[in-house]
């Protein structure tokens, strides 16, 4: 049976303030938070305690935990009064003679005030992280120095968030039994993305403490850098939507320059990569698949009456990611259900290299058709690929039928394309005729002179009904993505990326 060492956290009040990159709300704390805590509550101990230094380096250098945590929701917003950071006014005042506390002598006046939206924990105050211990692998000592270390927490996150803090040893039965949410590393549905101590974050801590304390040298003032000894690790936990496999390719020309193509034609590069990928399964399919495999799965084509939606989608990725992006189609991502990683590999492999073959052999311009080239990391796809809260269409949800002008009708129909393409978690959604991206076209078929606007639909399209959509999932729960919604989601139309709060992706 397997042992940890269980560090706990009981927080004496139910809000959390702490924030991760970017300023958004942290749930759970990260790990490096926590060990961060200890470091601050036990600063005390370096430089005389060598059993404390011994014990935290040991702990660097373990695999990320995993963490029980209260579920949570966003709590309910409010302000205060902070002082504001003017405090040379404070001393030009004092060096001109001002002593009495008028003006800008009186440090009181100089206030501003502050938004603050934290987390509420519902149905517990305690945060568990557990590290396996494996018996040839650490010391007894190091492990009580660690505990005895925990226990003088008692602050996590900001300094208003009190805890008390403890630790102990505990064989996975009991692991079994401590209430709340399991997060756990390195998980292939993980929608969270936190900050995990590494080799030498301890001694990084020091030196980052050491910079601030001289931080001020004379009359030159040299600030201490952040923190950057540290990994980020995904966490997901067992409810979480599985992530969606995916492959990426940029549309090249020979001479690699870019090949643009205009956003309100991406169907056509959605037909010819799937034209290409069909010829090529035809005849290289992957072992052990169906007879009729590459027509339903590859193709698209399902008999009458079979009610499911396995296959692959094929999605030309407008440009976006900032506020002059163009949006002009050059990259194309193939994704597939999850769990189908290796046929969407087989197919990936395959894919590379080849050159697509349009119907016209002007569609490209001079440069003619472009070839697909498979990338890995790309900033742009991040827009479409990351876990978010908040998820906006970037071209436009063809609904499952006709909503007949009718908003109960349109709702009922966003539904149903959100229960039809598996979004099970609990969202509100808003809809409208226009993006939330700025560029991208309209949901109207046709514009006000009556003649065609908007994407380029398949004709079985044509007579269902398009609206754009914003969703906001529950808590800003973290969906990863990608995301392809309605009945257009396997050809480029109803793909989102995601959003912050505060607008942009």
């Amino acid at each position: 049976m397997s042992e940890h060492i269980c560090f706990s956290i009981k927080f004496l009040d139910s809000r959390f303030h702490g924030r991760c990159n970017g300023g958004e709300p942290e749930w759970p704390p990260s790990p490096l938070r926590f060990y961060q805590a200890i470091v601050a509550a036990n600063s005390d101990q370096i430089g005389s305690n060598e059993n404390f230094v011994r014990a935290m380096k040991w702990l660097e250098n373990q695999p990320a935990p995993v963490i029980v945590a209260p579920p949570y929701e966003l709590g309910a917003p409010y302000c205060l009064s902070v002082p504001n950071n003017v405090m040379d006014l404070v001393g030009k005042a004092w060096t001109r003679g001002n002593y009495f506390g008028k003006g800008d002598a009186n440090p009181a006046t100089h206030r501003t005030m502050k938004n603050y939206r934290p987390i509420r924990m519902v149905g517990g105050d305690t945060v568990h992280y557990l590290w396996q211990l494996n018996e040839a692998a650490f010391d007894s000592n190091d492990i009580q120095t660690l505990i005895r270390a925990a226990r003088r927490i008692v602050a996590l996150g900001w300094g208003i968030d009190l805890v008390a803090g403890n630790g102990t040893r505990i064989n996975s039965d009991t692991l079994n039994t401590l209430p709340g949410e399991r997060w756990r590393p390195h998980v292939s549905n993980a929608v969270k993305s936190l900050r995990v101590p590494t080799a030498s974050t301890f001694d990084a801590l020091l030196r980052n403490y050491d910079l601030f304390v001289k931080r001020i040298n004379g009359s030159i003032f040299m600030p201490a850098n952040a923190l950057s000894h540290f990994e980020s690790t995904g966490y997901g936990r067992a409810t979480d939507p599985e992530k969606r496999p995916f492959a990426v390719f940029e549309l090249r020309h020979d001479d690699s320059s870019f090949c643009t193509y205009p956003q309100s034609k991406l169907v056509h590069i959605s037909g010819m990569v799937r034209h290409l990928a069909k010829e090529l399964m035809l005849r290289s399919p992957p072992p052990g698949v169906e007879l009729d495999w590459v027509e339903r799965y590859v193709a698209g084509h399902r008999k009458d009456g079979d009610p499911s939606h396995s296959q692959f989608s094929y999605l030309p990725l407008p440009s976006i990611g900032h506020q002059h992006a163009d949006q002009l189609v050059r990259r194309v991502m193939i994704s597939a259900p999850a769990g189908d990683d290796s046929w969407l590999e087989h197919l990936a492999r395959r894919m590379a290299g080849h050159r697509l073959k349009p119907e016209r052999a002007d569609a490209f311009g001079a440069k003619g058709p472009p070839s697909l080239v498979r990338v890995q990391n790309d900033k742009m796809v991040r827009c479409y690929t990351k876990a978010a809260g908040i998820w906006a269409s970037v071209t436009p949800v063809v609904l499952p039928g006709h909503d007949d002008r009718r908003p109960s009708k349109t709702r009922r129909l966003i539904h149903a394309a959100l229960a039809q393409s598996g979004i099970e978690q609990p969202c509100e959604f808003e809809w409208s005729a226009f993006s939330h991206f700025r560029k991208s076209l309209s949901a109207h078929k046709y514009g006000k002179d009556k003649q065609p606007a908007g994407y380029i639909r398949p004709d079985h399209l044509m007579t269902l009904t398009a609206v754009h959509l914003k969703l906001h999932f529950k808590n800003e729960q973290n969906v990863p993505g990608p995301l392809s919604i309605g009945a257009g989601r396997h050809c480029g139309l109803g793909i989102f990326a995601g959003i912050t709060s505060t607008g942009f992706s």
